[in-house]
């Protein structure tokens, strides 16, 4: 079984240096950061009846280089169909534009909290990154652009509440399973999808819940869990095993987790990020 970790390998991502396309559902804005030695592009588009005078909740996107135009697009139909509440939706993207090599090299730090030499070897050579290759771990340094970057860049700029939710997929599913239970006061909603668990470290996600459900009983928190049906058994399965994990050790969380039948990991992208949304910020039903 192939490693979930390829990220999208079966995608064909174009390498050109082409100028990307304006997302005509979103607004563009770069935050050139002082933690990390690069610049973040950011999407951001508004609920259609947006108003200074009231606060909305942040619905964070990882990986924008493929999410953002699925993302933004989910968010403007499944608003004129009224299935989801009144928010503002953040995609996030590195200096990639539309280089499929330069992403993969951006994210590869950003979205992983411990080192990986093996992985970050065999991934340079597979992905043909030049020296100095790859170094995984970076996901604190990351974290921190989010809070004292990202974060105040938005909430200037925009109505807010306080309220954030976060979404990612593969490497991004593994940085929001971290973040969970590393600093899960920093959102209230979780996407975690198709996420290289199993694959990164010897699962080391599980020494993360581990360690944090012994200081912790609580955790009010709602939470979003997906994968591919053809992404393999055991993938399934370990994901299926920490959704149980989570409801046996907080009897405060909320959970969703769901298999997409004949998807792989790289076509179940798209069906995860509408359902992801959908879920998490689900408009009450009327009684």
């Amino acid at each position: 079984m192939k490693k979930i970790i390829c990220l999208l390998c079966l995608l064909s991502l174009g390498a050109s240096a082409q100028e990307p396309l304006t997302n005509p559902n979103a607004t563009g804005y770069v935050v050139k950061s002082k933690i990390n030695p690069m610049s973040y592009h950011l999407g951001v588009s508004l609920p259609n009846n947006y108003d200074t005078k009231k606060q909305y909740p942040v619905y964070y996107v990882l990986d924008g280089f493929y999410s953002a135009e699925i993302a933004h697009g989910a968010h403007k139909t499944l608003k004129f169909y009224n299935e989801i509440e009144d928010i503002i939706v953040v995609t996030i993207a590195g200096n990639e534009q539309n280089n499929s090599t330069a992403w993969f090299a951006n994210r590869w730090p950003d979205l992983t909290f411990s080192p990986n030499p093996s992985d970050d070897s065999s991934a340079a050579i597979s992905w043909k990154i030049p020296a100095p290759g790859l170094k995984s771990g970076g996901g604190e340094r990351f974290l921190q652009v989010l809070t004292k970057e990202i974060f105040p860049f938005i909430e200037q700029r925009y109505s807010t509440n306080g309220h954030r939710g976060i979404s990612g997929h593969s490497l991004g599913g593994l940085f929001t399973g971290n973040v969970l239970f590393h600093s899960p006061e920093l959102f209230d909603r979780y996407g975690i999808n198709s996420p290289s668990f199993l694959d990164w470290n010897k699962n080391d996600i599980l020494l993360a819940e581990k360690k944090f459900s012994e200081t912790h009983k609580s955790l009010p928190v709602k939470v979003f869990l997906s994968f591919g049906g053809l992404e393999g058994a055991d993938n399934i399965e370990n994901l299926r095993e920490i959704e149980r994990l989570m409801k046996a050790h907080y009897a405060d969380i909320v959970t969703n987790y769901v298999v997409f039948e004949n998807e792989t990991h790289a076509s179940v992208a798209s069906a995860m990020i509408s359902r992801s949304m959908r879920y998490l910020y689900a408009r009450p039903r009327k009684k």
